[in-house]
Formats: structure tokens, C-alpha cells, sequence
């Protein structure tokens, strides 16, 4: 008899301290972009615990895809305890290679009357930071998500590539006007042809001094003849 009372005491304690726990199951969605190893060191998902919360700080975690079929999950999550208590949890995809959508994510999970968990998911606005409160007298209105048999994150348009290493000690053909003007072939032409104009005539003064003073005289004589013509009219 005494044994009975001991082990019905021990569940009745086990049963009081079991908190209850949820479970968020998701898959990536990238149409026709195939889940290689490269995209899943690269891809994760943050959840944060928002609202109340029955802990002594909010829940975090972080997941990555477990398959390359773009599954993910957390679970073992903390939920609210009572009927009817509802606990928040905002999801963030994450990818080094693609931008997904929705950028954020509400899960919602209600304890029902019965002992069982009601599950729900809405997408936030592309710009908004936050999502409306319920506290607001006329709150906006979420679109929800299909939670069943997971929540699914899709693909919008592959990110632009990104430089992850750059030079540190760059040289000054690389960098400020002697860079700019060697980076662009027209300025470098520019340049180059200028400076022929001005060394041209010392070379050929140097190289041949008769013809260099016959280029100065037909240039003297077209200037005399362009004032000759101006001063006529």
C-alpha cells in the first residue's frame, strides 16, 4: 500500500512539473535552384520568443537545413501554460545566396480546452519592422501561412554577389585619379593623346630643327591669313 502511494505520488510530481513544449517544422522552397551542400552551410533560421513569456528570458535559437530536400525544424520549445495561453515565437530565414520570403515570420501557438495545440503562421510586410500588436484598438491584419505539414519558405530572386575579400594595402595605380584614369581606357586615351600633342612638337624640334621651323612658319602664315581675312569684312 505504501509503495502505491509512493509511486502515485512520483507521477502526480512528474506530471505537475512537465511543462509543455511546441514543434516548428519548415522547408525551403527554391523552385528550380537544387539544395546543394554550398547552399546548406549558407542558409539558416533565427527564432525569438516575443510577448509574455513564462521563462525568466525569452527564447532563442537558431537551425540550419537538415536535408537537401530544405527541411528544418526547432523543437522542444517553451510554451505558455493554461487554457487557451498563447505564446509567440518570429522566424527569420537567413541565406548568403538567395533572398527568401517571407523575410519574417509569427508563429502562434494557443493551448485548447482539450489539451491540445493550435498551431498558426502569418507573413509580415516586406518594410515593416515590427508586427501590429493586438494592444492596437484596430490592428492590421496579417496573411496567414499554411502550417500543415510544415511552414514553407520560398524563394524571391537570388542575391547580388557579394565581395567578401578585399585588398587592404592598395597600390596608387589602384586607387584616387591615377587609378580612375588607368581603370577607364577613354580617360587613359585622353591623356596619352594629350600628352603626344605637347611632347610631339619638342621631339621633332629637337630631331629635325628645318622642319620644325617650316611647321612654325605655315602655322604663323594660316594665323595671318585668318586675321588678314577677319580685318577684309
Amino acid at each position: 500500500m505504501f509503495s502505491q502511494i509512493v509511486l502515485f505520488f512520483c507521477v502526480f510530481l512528474s506530471l505537475s512539473s512537465a511543462t509543455t513544449t511546441g514543434t516548428i517544422k519548415g522547408r525551403l522552397d527554391l523552385a528550380a535552384n537544387n539544395i546543394t551542400g554550398f547552399v546548406l552551410a549558407r542558409t539558416s533560421f533565427r527564432l525569438y520568443q516575443i510577448g509574455n513569456f513564462s521563462t525568466e528570458y525569452p527564447y532563442a535559437a537558431t537551425t540550419t537545413l537538415q536535408d537537401d530536400k530544405g527541411h528544418f525544424e526547432f523543437a522542444n520549445l517553451p510554451l505558455n501554460d493554461g487554457v487557451n495561453a498563447t505564446t509567440y515565437y518570429v522566424m527569420y530565414p537567413t541565406s548568403m545566396d538567395f533572398n527568401l520570403k517571407p523575410n519574417r515570420i509569427l508563429v502562434e501557438f494557443q493551448n485548447l480546452e482539450n489539451g491540445t495545440l493550435h498551431l498558426n503562421a502569418f507573413k509580415n510586410f516586406f518594410g515593416r519592422e515590427n508586427f501590429p500588436s493586438k494592444d492596437i484598438i484596430y490592428p492590421e491584419e496579417l496573411q496567414s501561412m499554411s502550417v500543415d505539414p510544415y511552414i514553407e519558405v520560398e524563394l524571391l530572386h537570388k542575391a547580388p554577389i557579394r565581395s567578401y575579400l578585399q585588398t587592404r594595402n592598395v597600390s596608387i595605380f589602384s586607387t584616387g585619379i591615377v587609378g580612375n584614369i588607368l581603370n577607364s581606357r577613354w580617360k587613359l586615351a585622353g591623356v596619352i593623346t594629350l600628352i603626344a600633342l605637347v611632347i610631339f612638337p619638342i621631339i621633332v624640334e629637337k630631331l629635325d630643327p628645318e622642319t620644325a621651323r617650316a611647321i612654325k612658319e605655315e602655322a604663323k602664315r594660316k594665323q595671318r591669313e585668318k586675321y588678314g581675312a577677319v580685318t577684309s569684312k
